[in-house]
C-alpha cells in the first residue's frame, strides 16, 4: 500500500493571470474551462490525489488541497488564513502585464518570505496565452528572490501533459522535504524519551 502525504499547495498571482485556470487543468477539473474571464472570489479549493510519486526511491501517494486565490487586493483581510499551514505556492504571472512582477513581488513578500517558505517551496509559472507573452517573457525583469525560484512556461494552446510533469515535480520536491520533516520529528520525539545516562 502507497503511503499518503497531504499537501496544501496555494496557487496565487496578480488578477487575471489564468490561475484558475492552471488550478482546474493541475486538478483534472472541468468548471470555468478556457472561456470568458469569470474572476474567483476570495478563494476555491479544489482536492485531487496525484498517486506513484517518486520520492528518495519510494513511491508516494499524495492528497493535494489546490487552494485557488483571487489577486484581487480587497482580499487581502483573507491573507492570513489562506496561507496558514501552506507547504508550497505556485506563483502565476502574465509576462505581457506590465504590472505583473510587481504584484509577485508583493505575493512572493506575503506567502512565501513571510511564512517561512524557501525556493524549493514555489513554483513560478508565466503563462503565456498568445504569442507576444513569449516575446514579453525574455525582457521581464524578475527581482533576485522570484530569480531563485524554479520556472517554468506554459501555453494555452500546447496542452497539459508538461504543465502537469512540471507539477509533479514540484510536488515530489515538497513530498520530499515534508518527508524530511516528519523524520526528524519522529527522532526528536525518540530522543525525548530516552531515559537519561
Amino acid at each position: 500500500m502507497i503511503k499518503m502525504i497531504k499537501l496544501k499547495i496555494l496557487v496565487i498571482g496578480p488578477c487575471e493571470s489564468g490561475k484558475t485556470t492552471i488550478a482546474n487543468l493541475l486538478a483534472e477539473a472541468t468548471e470555468n474551462a478556457v472561456g470568458d474571464y469569470r474572476p474567483t472570489q476570495a478563494v476555491r479549493i479544489l482536492e485531487f490525489e496525484c498517486q506513484n510519486l517518486n520520492v528518495n526511491n519510494t513511491l508516494l501517494g499524495c492528497e493535494i488541497e489546490l487552494w485557488d486565490c483571487s489577486g484581487n487586493r480587497r482580499f487581502e483581510p483573507c491573507w492570513p488564513a489562506v496561507k496558514q499551514d501552506a507547504q508550497g505556492v505556485v506563483l502565476v504571472y502574465n509576462p505581457s502585464a506590465p504590472d505583473h512582477p510587481r504584484e509577485l513581488e508583493l505575493l512572493h513578500s506575503y506567502f512565501v518570505a513571510q511564512a517561512g517558505l524557501g525556493p524549493g517551496q514555489c513554483l513560478l509559472v508565466a503563462h503565456l496565452r498568445q504569442a507576444a507573452d513569449r516575446d514579453a517573457r525574455a525582457s521581464v525583469k524578475l527581482s533576485n528572490a522570484l530569480a531563485r525560484l524554479k520556472q517554468v512556461s506554459w501555453n494555452t494552446d500546447e496542452g497539459s501533459s508538461r504543465l502537469r510533469a512540471d507539477f509533479s515535480g514540484f510536488v515530489e520536491t515538497l513530498l520530499g522535504q515534508a518527508s524530511s520533516r516528519s523524520d526528524q520529528e519522529e527522532l526528536g520525539i525518540l530522543g525525548s524519551q530516552r531515559p537519561p545516562a
